[in-house]
Order: structure tokens, then sequence, then C-alpha cells
């Protein structure tokens, strides 16, 4: 699975050498959430299960766990339904600049009314 752009730095040449293949070696071809077996490791991937990427210990093997593809999204869930929400929201509302006009007004109106009340 590609990584987001913003989060590739974190998967680099250790990443790819050492990391992922000694949790991929530890599962040995079977998810570490549903014991499923898989037919090739190109289908697991590679979850942090509590400290995400960027902080302090996220590469540790103890935060890390080789999952099927619907472990790691059930194990996601709400990290991606929250990001979907945030990237539609976005785009809906960037669609339609008559809603950005009203909110920049209400903004201006109580920036003018807490000037006025002080």
């Amino acid at each position: 699975m590609p990584h987001a752009r913003h989060l590739r730095k974190f998967y680099g040449h250790r990443w790819r050498t050492v990391t992922r293949p000694q949790i991929l070696t530890r599962a040995a071809l079977h998810c570490e959430r549903c014991q499923k077996l898989v037919i090739n490791e190109r289908h697991l991937e590679i979850a942090h299960l509590y400290i995400e990427p960027g902080n302090p210990g996220h590469d540790d093997p103890d935060n890390l766990a080789a999952l099927c593809h619907k472990c790691h999204r059930r194990h996601d869930r709400n990290t991606w339904s929250r990001r979907c929400f945030e990237t539609r929201t976005r785009r809906k509302d960037g669609a339609r600049p008559l809603l950005q006009l009203l909110i920049e007004g209400l903004n201006t109106d109580d920036r003018h009314n807490n000037q006025n009340n002080q």
C-alpha cells in the first residue's frame, strides 16, 4: 500500500530492509490479528498499533503488527473515516464559494462585534 506523501519520510531504507522484514518474519505469513494465512507477504500490511508514525517509538516492534488488509482497515477505521469526512467536507465546501463568503462574513461580523463590546 503506498504511503501518503507527508508520511513517506518515515518509510525509508531502514523500514524496507530491517523493520518491515522483521515484522513479516515474526508473522510467518499469517495476519497477527485474525491468523489468516496469506499466499504472499505483499498481502500483509504493517500497522502501527498505538503510536502514530512520526512520534517516538512508532517503529518499535511491540507497536507494529502484520495485518491482512481487512484487519488493518478495521484497526484504522476511526482515523480513516475522520480523514475521509474532512476531505469530503473540504472538497464540498470548496465547490460552494457562496458558503465561503458567508463564513468569512460571519467571522468578520464576530470580530467587529467583539471590538465594539470592549
